[in-house]
C-alpha cells in the first residue's frame, strides 16, 4: 500500500510502472467504498490484499537485485521506507489525535491512547489481534485501519533478513526458499483463523506472491494474447472477491487466493508488456488516485469514524458518504503534496528526517501513555456525563459468563458442571442461545431462585436445530450437543430461546419449534432486544453533556428488533410456545435507559447489565419460573 511503482528493468534503471500506480487505486477505492457501505463493495476490504501483493513485487523485488549486486545496504533501504511512510503517517496521526481528544468518551479515549501506541511503533495489528473483538469493545475504532501498517512494518523489516538468508543458496534456493515460505504462511492462515487477519505470519505469503512474480521469467507472456488473458482474468477475480465478499465471508484463508492472484496477474503481465487492462490502469486519472492512495488510506478511516461519533449519526447515508469522500480526497491530496512528497526527496536531509520523526513519534507514545493514564482524560465531562460514559467499560464479560457457560473465539471450552443446574426437586430451566441469551441467565437465576437455571450459550449462536457452522464452529458442536443429547435426557421442564433474530432465522427456529412442541416440551420464545446504532452510555453521556434527554437516543433505535417482535410473536402461537416480548418490557411506552441505580441499563448497543438483566427478566412469567427458593 505504501510502495512507490517503480521496479528495475534488464538495464538497470529505474523503470515507471503506471499500471501499478493504477492498480494501488483499485486497491485503495475499493477499500474506501467498502468503509462508505457502498453497495456492490461489500468485499473492497480485499484492497489490502491487492496492496500486500504490490508491496513484495516492488520491494521484494529491489531487494532481491540488490542482493545480488552486491550493493544493498541495510541503512539506505530502512531510510528509503521511513522517507515514504513515516512523514506522513505521523502527521495524520497527530490531527487525528486532536480530534479524537475533542470527540471521543474517555474510555474511548483511553482505548484510544493503547491504538495511538501500537500504530506509532508500527504495531496496531498485534494490538488489535490480542483485543479486538471483545463484546464491551467499541465498534468504532478510529485507528482500526493501522494494522495494515504493522503488517506492512514488520514485513520490511524481516524481508532483507529473509533474502540475504535465502541467496546463499543461489537463485534457485532463493526462489524455492520463497515459493516454501510462503506455503507455510498460508497453512498458518488455515489452521489459525482467529489469527489470521491481523498477523504477519498467516499474511506473509501474499507479500511473497508478488515478490515471486518479481524474480520468476515469465517468456510465454511476450505474446500480446497470452498477457490480454491473464490481466483479464486477474481483474475478473479482483472484481468478483469485490462484489460478492462479505464481512460473514471467512477470510482471509483460501478465499484470499481470488485477489492475490487477481493483483498478481496483472502485475505479471504488465512486466512482459502492453494489455487493455493496463492501458486502463494507466489513464492519468486513475493514476493520480494510485498516486494518493498511500494518503487516503489513512485518511479515510478517521474520517468516517470521527464523522459519525462526532454529529454522532445512526449510519453512513448518501450525504455522509459524500462528506467523508470529500474530505477524505482533500486532506489525501494536501498530505501528499506537502507531507508526502517533499519527504520522499533525498534534497531533504536524512538527519533531521530521522530527528524530526523520532520526535514526533516521542510526542504521539507521550499522549497515548497520557491518555491511557488518566483514563481517557475525565475531566473534559461533567461529574455525571463521565459515569456515564464509564459504564461503556462494563465488565460484560462476567454478565455473560465467558468462557465457561458463554463460550467463543477466544475460549472454546463449555464448563457444564459450572453452567448446568444440578437435578433436584425444583423445576429445571435451560437458557440456551447466544450473548443476546447469556445476558439474561444473572437475572433469571436471581429472580427465579425456585427454578433450577442452567445455560447453554455461545457467540453468534442461535438456539436452533441444525445450526450451520458458519464462522463459529463451536456453536454447531454446542447446538448439536444441546438438542440431540441434553434435551432428550435431562427433559428440562422448560427451554428458553434467545437470540439476536434475524430473517433468515425463522425457518429453522419454526422446525426447531415445532420438533420441541411434538417431544412435549414447554418452550418460552424471547423476542429481540432494544438495539442502537451506537454504544448507548455513549449517547447517553453526549445528551447529558447537550442538556437534552432521551431524544439524541431514541433517534438512534433501530428499526429491526420492532419489525421482528410480531413476527416471532405469531411464530411462537403458532407453534404452541409461549412468547415474551422484551422490547416491549424496555420500551413501552418509553425505553429504560436508566435502572433503580442511575446507571444505564444498557453496556454497548443492546446487552444488559447485572441490575438492568435482574429488572427486564423480572418481568418473564412462566410455571416453570418459580420466584420463591423451595
Amino acid at each position: 500500500m505504501i510502495s512507490a511503482a517503480q521496479n528495475r528493468d534488464g538495464s538497470g534503471r529505474d523503470s515507471f510502472r503506471p499500471d501499478i500506480e493504477g492498480l494501488r487505486a483499485i486497491a485503495v477505492l475499493a477499500v474506501l467504498l467498502f468503509h462508505l457501505e457502498i453497495a456492490g463493495a461489500s468485499g473492497g476490504f480485499v484492497g489490502v490484499d491487492i496492496f500486500f501483493v504490490i508491496s513484495g513485487f516492488l520491494i521484494g523485488g529491489i531487494v532481491v537485485r540488490e542482493v545480488g549486486e552486491g550493493r544493498f545496504r541495510f541503512s539506505d533501504y530502512l531510510v528509503r521506507r521511513v522517507r515514504r511512510i513515516v512523514p506522513v503517517m505521523l502527521t495524520v496521526l497527530a490531527v487525528v489525535t486532536i480530534a479524537a481528544a475533542t470527540l471521543l468518551m474517555p474510555s474511548e479515549l483511553a482505548d484510544y491512547g493503547w491504538s495511538l501506541g501500537s500504530s506509532s511503533l508500527f504495531m496496531a495489528n498485534i494490538h488489535f489481534l490480542l483485543h479486538r473483538g471483545a463484546y464491551a469493545e467499541s465498534e468504532h475504532e478510529v485507528l482500526l485501519h493501522m494494522w495494515t501498517l504493522g503488517v506492512e512494518g514488520q514485513f520490511y523489516l524481516l524481508l532483507p533478513l529473509l533474502v540475504l538468508g535465502l541467496v546463499r543458496f543461489g537463485k534457485v534456493g532463493l526462489w524455492v526458499g520463497l515459493v516454501l515460505a510462503a506455503i507455510g504462511s498460508a497453512a498458518v492462515s488455515l489452521a489459525y483463523p482467529w489469527a489470521s487477519f491481523y498477523g504477519l505470519p498467516a499474511r506473509l505469503w501474499e507479500f511473497l506472491a508478488g515478490m515471486l512474480v518479481a524474480i520468476t521469467p515469465l517468456p510465454f507472456l511476450g505474446r500480446r494474447w497470452v498477457r490480454e488473458g491473464l490481466a483479464l482474468i486477474g481483474l475478473a477475480l479482483i472484481g468478483y472477491a469485490i462484489a460478492t465478499f462479505t464481512t460473514d465471508t471467512p477470510f482471509p484463508g483460501w478465499r484470499a487466493v481470488l485477489p492475490v492472484a487477481g493483483a498478481a496477474a496483472i502485475v505479471a503481465a504488465g512486466s512482459a508488456g502492453a494489455s487493455i487492462v493496463g492501458s486502463v490502469l494507466s489513464l492519468a486519472p486513475v493514476r493520480f488516485v494510485g498516486r494518493i492512495s498511500y494518503s487516503l488510506y489513512l485518511w479515510h478511516w478517521p474520517v468516517i469514524v470521527l464523522l459519525l461519533l462526532g454529529l454522532p449519526a445512526a449510519e453512513l447515508d448518501w450525504r455522509l458518504q459524500s462528506i467523508a469522500t470529500v474530505l477524505s480526497f482533500g486532506l489525501a491530496v494536501l498530505s501528499w503534496r506537502f507531507v508526502e512528497e517533499p519527504f520522499r526527496r533525498k534534497t531533504f536531509r536524512t538527519r533531521p528526517l530521522i530527528a524530526g520523526s523520532g520526535l514526533l513519534t516521542v510526542a504521539l507514545l507521550g499522549a497515548a501513555v497520557a491518555f491511557v493514564a488518566s483514563g481517557g482524560w475525565p475531566q473534559r465531562f461533567s461529574e455525571r456525563g463521565a459515569k456515564i460514559a464509564a459504564t461503556i467499560d462494563y465488565p460484560l464479560d462476567n454478565v455473560l459468563r465467558s468462557g465457561t457457560c458463554f463460550i467463543n473465539n477466544r475460549s472454546q471450552t463449555f464448563d457444564a458442571q459450572s453452567c448446568l443446574a444440578p437435578a433436584d426437586a425444583r423445576p429445571s430451566v435451560l437458557l440456551i442461545g447466544d450473548s443476546h441469551a447469556a445476558h439474561l441467565a444473572p437475572g433469571l437465576i436471581a429472580n427465579f431462585p425456585g427454578s433450577a437455571v442452567s445455560q447453554v450459550s455461545a457467540a453468534g449462536c442461535r438456539p436452533v436445530i441444525g445450526a450451520p457452522a458458519g464462522d463459529y464452529p463451536f456453536c454447531a458442536q454446542l447446538m448439536g450437543w444441546a438438542f440431540e443429547d441434553y434435551i432428550p435426557q435431562r427433559q428440562p421442564d422448560l427451554v428458553i430461546l434467545a437470540g439476536r433474530w434475524e430473517e433468515e432465522d425463522l425457518p429453522a427456529l419454526r422446525a426447531t419449534l415445532s420438533r420441541l412442541h411434538e417431544e412435549g416440551l414447554a418452550v418460552l420464545l424471547v423476542g429481540p432486544a432494544a438495539e442502537w446504532a451506537q454504544f448507548v452510555p455513549r449517547l447517553l453521556a453526549l445528551a447529558v453533556e447537550r442538556g437534552e434527554r432521551a431524544e439524541l437516543p431514541d433517534a438512534m433505535r433501530g428499526e429491526r428488533p420492532a419489525r421482528l417482535d410480531p413476527i416471532l410473536a405469531d411464530l411462537a402461537r403458532a407453534e404452541g410456545a409461549d412468547y415474551v416480548s422484551l422490547l416491549a418490557i424496555q420500551c413501552e411506552p418509553q425505553c429504560l435507559y436508566f435502572g433503580p441505580d442511575y446507571a444505564p441499563t444498557i453496556v454497548d448497543n443492546d446487552h444488559f447489565t447485572q441490575s438492568s438483566s435482574e429488572l427486564f427478566t423480572g418481568e418473564f412469567d412462566h410455571p416453570a419460573l418459580v420466584r420463591n427458593a423451595p
